[in-house]
């Protein structure tokens, strides 16, 4: 069985429907301790731990929330026969500098949420064996409608913008590049990882390949829906870059056009 922490977020949701009988939910609000939530791994036959729960980024606590839920994870596999445990890490790790994200890239958070991150997969890669593997996913920018049909990313906050009449906002001169990949992409991902195990441990990039500046997404949005664009402050903080992996089959314009619908339903445009 394989049990998934964060089941009822975005890529979760996802995740836990396309399992079905196969996988089941951690609430891991509720199982507070290492051994608590050892005992319902057992419950289960959990044999793989996909762990996506965690704060988002903006959190100040993000940083020691998501290493105690890494401490509190780990602990509880690594007293199991035997467990799969995979890790939604994110391109966040990485340094403002960087500009392409790989397998080498360097580990220099900027952030809270990075210096998180970061910390979680110190955790998982140092308790990592042959009973014990540990996939680390490192992922770019997520976009695509929730199983809620609620729109998600980047492209839905663009796309609610428009709705609203717009006009898009863009921070900055818009030339910051984006990696933005399909919620369907990270899922074959994370299957894939599930079906295959490492040996010991891995890290695996994920994204689509291919940068996008934001000009470029609030331009192909503004033009769908015929509104305008302005541009204000720059983020100090914003992570410009694109993941080096295989190219997806993800299309931005089939994104974009179907997140547009999913926001025309939840908010009601004529």
């Amino acid at each position: 069985m394989i049990g998934v922490t964060g089941a009822s977020g975005f890529i979760g949701a996802h995740l836990l429907a396309q399992l079905g009988d196969s996988g089941f939910s951690i609430d891991l609000r509720t199982l507070g301790t290492p051994d608590v939530l050892a005992d319902y791994l057992r419950e289960h036959g959990c044999s793989t731990v996909v762990h996506l729960a965690g704060p988002l980024p903006g959190d100040l606590n993000a940083a020691g929330v998501t290493t105690e839920l890494a401490q509190r994870v780990a602990g509880a596999a690594m007293t199991l026969d035997g467990c799969h445990i995979i890790f939604s890490s994110s391109i966040r790790v990485h340094s403002l500098n960087e500009g392409v994200f790989g397998v080498d890239s360097v580990v220099v958070p900027f952030d809270a949420y990075g210096e998180g991150k970061a910390s979680a997969e110190n955790v998982f890669l140092n308790c990592a064996d042959d009973k014990h593997p540990v996939s680390i996913l490192r992922i770019s920018s997520v976009q695509g409608v929730g199983v809620n049909g609620r729109a998600q990313g980047l492209i839905g906050v663009f796309a609610r913008q428009a709705a609203n009449g717009g006009p898009v906002t863009v921070m900055g001169s818009g030339e910051s590049i984006k990696d933005l990949v399909g919620v369907e992409s990270v899922l074959d991902v994370l299957g894939n990882c599930i079906l295959h195990p490492p040996s010991k441990s891995e890290i695996i990039p994920v994204g689509s390949g291919r940068p996008t500046t934001v000009s470029e997404l609030a331009e192909s949005l503004a033009r769908l829906v015929g509104v305008g664009i302005i541009h204000i402050d720059a983020d100090p903080n914003d992570l410009s870059g694109y993941v080096d992996c295989e190219p997806t089959n993800n299309d931005l314009q089939n994104m974009i056009e179907n997140v547009w619908e999913a926001v025309e339903s939840e908010m009601g445009v004529a």
